[in-house]
């Protein structure tokens, strides 16, 4: 049963069909680690995927603030909701997931800290633009008065999660195998939904993610990428009963 039921998760949550499955003691899984390596490791790796799975410095080369916004609240309020993927031969992080599932109070923290860092792109327009390239102007102004309204709904209850995987590791169930042990995080706290925020476009449309047994709770055009892509965007709100994963929590 275990083995049916991860391998059509990796199915459903790894990027491409009939993705090769990693030798099992190639990849080791672990919580978070304080120490800072991880961070940096998943700083690095949210930025080079944030562009539509590209690195996203062609839209901003801003990796402190963009990293401070993605991570932080996870790090600062829900470590133990972290989990890392890493590539024994080489010590290299390929790949993490955040989650949370602290409920409305930890929206309530990622929020405020969220617009702690907004501000402070506020604080930048301030300034000289002669200090800021355009795409970074661009971005800045973008955040600031259209991030909220592009943002999709979300239920007020159930658990999130978002992950990311290293280009040079993807296919190979990595995804699956992080989601997984978060299942287990979830189940743990008696929460009954799970729930992500992710992007749509033509090589990845909605039905890419309803084939796969997510519901679309919601779904938002976003103009962030306007200018460096010629194909309409959205941001999706998905959602699943944790029900539905029923023997990936015992197998974590």
């Amino acid at each position: 049963m275990y083995s049916e039921v991860l391998e059509h998760q990796r199915r459903s949550l790894d990027e491409g069909n009939g993705a090769e499955v990693s030798v099992p003691d190639e990849i080791s899984y672990r919580r978070f680690s304080p120490d800072g390596k991880d961070e940096s490791e998943m700083s690095e790796l949210v930025f080079n995927n944030a562009f539509l799975g590209r690195p996203f410095d062609v839209i901003c080369p801003c990796k402190r603030w963009f990293s401070k916004v993605v991570l932080l609240p996870y790090i600062e309020y829900q470590p133990e909701n972290i989990h890392v993927a890493v590539h024994k031969a080489s010590g290299q992080l390929v790949g993490y997931l955040t989650g949370s599932t602290g409920g409305e109070e930890f929206e309530r923290l990622q929020y405020q800290m969220v617009r702690r860092q907004v501000a402070s792109l506020a604080t930048s327009l301030a300034m000289p633009w002669s200090l800021f390239d355009q795409s970074s102007r661009q971005f800045a102004t973008h955040v600031i008065f259209k991030g909220e309204s592009e943002r999709p709904t979300h239920p007020q209850t159930g658990a999130h999660w978002h992950y990311q995987v290293d280009k040079d590791f993807r296919g190979r169930g990595i995804g699956a195998r992080l989601l997984q042990r978060f299942i287990g995080d979830v189940v743990d706290a008696d929460q009954s939904l799970i729930w992500a925020e992710v992007t749509s476009y033509p090589e990845k449309p909605q039905s890419y993610f309803t084939d796969r047994e997510w519901s679309i709770f919601d779904a938002r055009p976003t103009g962030l990428f306007a200018d460096h892509v010629d194909f309409p965007v959205e941001i999706l709100c998905i959602t699943k009963p944790i029900s539905e994963f029923e023997g990936l929590a015992q197998a974590a």
